[in-house]
């Protein structure tokens, strides 16, 4: 299930001010263009593939069906163990309703539909055998139509005991019993249950979901959200990218919101008083601790906290001030659970929390990627009640439970399952866990709004190398950069070209003017402007692979660079031989 979400803009300030707080730096973002993208839970993906049982089925005519009906049900609820649930299949159905399937293989064609008017059902109505007697002897009687008996699946009833009861209902002739497949579970979609009575047997769709969130839930949520969702998600790339400005860590942010108002703000913050992971420092992951979900919440923790303090201290309370400042000094390095950016302490200053509140029951999540395992579970455990993500992460991230078809699959199962493509854990929704929340991916349709980030345990050094602020491992540019990158290296080419014809001139001029003393340095002056007109061939079959998308080692699809180092070299290394030889053979000529 999917929503567009709207395109006009939505008066940010006027939503966002309580009192005399007002989010000016909130109020100022652009909202995002796009839809969410409900994600599908571990069951859902697990049980996608259709399961069929064997069920018993049998053929009365008409006027007994409903009756027959209700003494299957009564045999059924005999049985000592529950019977398998088929309230999604129909239980009475028409010839011209079963599958062609069914129809073509399974029935055998009778020689007389009368043959069964003479079964006499034990719990039929004396009324009804009365009718069924008057009626035999007409011209009607060939003609009344068969109906279809979904008794039950087979495990639910023994043969041997459907028998005995279809011989008590039935004393001058029981019924056929066919063994026919039937669908397991309840279909997910109007599409599946149509797909699944085309295929087997007259299947019902009750808007009701058995592996996940049901359809209803969904579309409510869906639907309050949809105004806002854009600009939450705008929010928390600001943050993402305010943290890698200044160093904090990589370009991931979140949002959280409670009743429509933020109520905390963080940027990933994994690099803070950390050593690994520094530009000027060791390749390494950082404080885990600090990714932008954990201190999301944990900004959300302070709040609560502040706010019971301010409550304690206008009561004349200072034993809970006391006991708030010892466990900031232990906490406040590593979890970093403080505002540290002018947009996150403008959040986190507003008042946009209620008192009482546990954890962050019924708050939502908007974040620019996919969370982690760790950080899913940390979302999960806090009890929130929805939660959004942009840029999936194949290799790292705990909410998809889908494979992810829009990336190649990479090697990594640790089981030795050979290609992966995604962890599949489906954290927010899993029957086994204490706590389930709605989850989406959101869509924008600038899809390199969140640039792509390398998902392995040690970052490459290159990522803290820039160019106009991006990092060179995900450098993303625009038409218009690419042209004036273009232009520039049309430039350097050019340069290169008219700096050989030069040398060429002087060549052709020592030849034709000097004297044959000067030959060899004519040829020198010819030699050197081919190695030149050679190195701007080069740069310009490497010009044209400078800026390249590919694959990269983690799977995603990247747009690269690499800089002409070599072609400096190359031309370094020409030009200081060219003029040693020059110098040489000047001072030959002196002798």
């Amino acid at each position: 299930m999917s929503l567009e979400s709207p395109t006009k803009d939505v008066d940010i300030q006027a939503q966002h001010s309580t009192g005399n707080t007002t989010l000016n730096g909130v109020h100022r973002i652009i909202p995002q263009r796009g839809r969410l993208v409900v994600l599908r839970t571990k069951a859902e993906v697990e049980d996608s593939g259709l399961q069929t049982i064997p069920a018993y089925m049998i053929d009365i005519p008409q006027n007994s069906a409903s009756e027959v009906l209700k003494a299957a049900d009564a045999l059924l609820r005999q049985q000592d163990k529950e019977p398998i649930n088929l309230q999604h299949l129909r239980r009475i159905v028409k010839t011209e309703h079963l599958s062609l399937q069914l129809r073509r293989d399974t029935f055998r064609p009778r020689s007389s539909k009368s043959e069964l008017i003479d079964f006499k059902p034990a719990s039929v109505s004396t009324t009804a055998l009365d009718d069924a007697d008057k009626s035999r002897n007409s011209s009607a009687e060939d003609n009344q139509p068969f109906l279809h008996l979904l008794i039950s699946s087979t495990t639910s009833i023994p043969f041997s005991t459907l028998y005995t009861f279809l011989a008590s209902l039935f004393p001058a002739q029981i019924p056929d019993i066919q063994t026919i497949p039937v669908p397991r579970y309840p279909p997910t979609s109007s599409l599946q249950a149509q797909e699944w009575s085309d295929r087997y047997w007259p299947t019902v769709y009750k808007k009701h979901n058995p592996f996940g969130p049901q359809p209803s839930t969904i579309a409510k949520a869906e639907a309050d959200m949809a105004s806002r969702v854009g600009h939450w998600m705008s929010l928390a790339l600001k943050a993402g990218n305010q943290a890698e400005k200044t160093g904090m860590g990589l370009s991931v942010g979140a949002v959280v919101v409670e009743k429509g108002k933020p109520v905390a703000l963080a940027g990933d913050g994994r690099w803070v008083g950390q050593k690994f992971g520094r530009p000027d420092g060791d390749e390494g992951t950082g404080n885990p601790m600090a990714h932008t979900v954990m201190r999301a919440i944990g900004i959300v923790a302070r709040k609560r906290r502040d706010l019971i303090a301010q409550q304690s201290a206008s009561a004349g309370g200072e034993a809970g001030q006391k006991g708030l400042k010892d466990t900031e000094r232990r906490n406040g390095v590593h979890f970093l659970d403080k505002p540290n950016t002018d947009l996150e302490r403008e959040v986190y200053e507003g008042d946009f929390i209620e008192a009482g509140g546990y954890l962050c029951l019924a708050m939502e999540i908007y974040v620019t990627h996919e969370p982690c395992v760790m950080c899913s579970m940390a979302i999960l455990h806090s009890r929130f009640g929805r939660a959004v993500f942009g840029q999936r992460m194949s290799k790292t991230g705990g909410m998809c439970a889908d494979a992810d078809n829009e990336h190649p699959p990479y090697d990594g199962d640790v089981e030795g399952n050979g290609m992966r493509r995604g962890l599949g854990y489906g954290l927010f929704w899993r029957q086994e866990l204490n706590w389930r929340f709605l989850a989406w991916q959101w869509e924008d349709e600038d899809r390199g709004a969140y640039g792509k980030l390398r998902e392995e345990t040690h970052p490459h050094a290159a990522d803290h190398y820039h160019l106009r602020m991006h990092r060179a491992r995900s450098v993303i540019l625009t038409d218009e950069e690419l042209v004036e990158i273009r232009a520039a290296q049309r430039t350097f080419e050019g340069a290169y070209i008219r700096t050989a014809l030069g040398q060429f001139s002087f060549a052709l001029v020592i030849l034709k003017i000097f004297t044959s003393e000067f030959y060899s340095i004519g040829a020198l002056f010819a030699i050197y402007g081919s190695g030149i007109l050679f190195t701007s061939l080069l740069r310009r079959q490497q010009g044209n692979k400078q800026f390249f998308s590919e694959i990269g080692e983690d799977g995603l699809n990247q747009k690269k660079f690499r800089t002409s180092g070599n072609v400096v070299v190359v031309l370094t290394a020409l030009s200081v031989a060219a003029y040693a030889c020059l110098l040489g053979l000047t001072l030959s000529l002196g002798g």
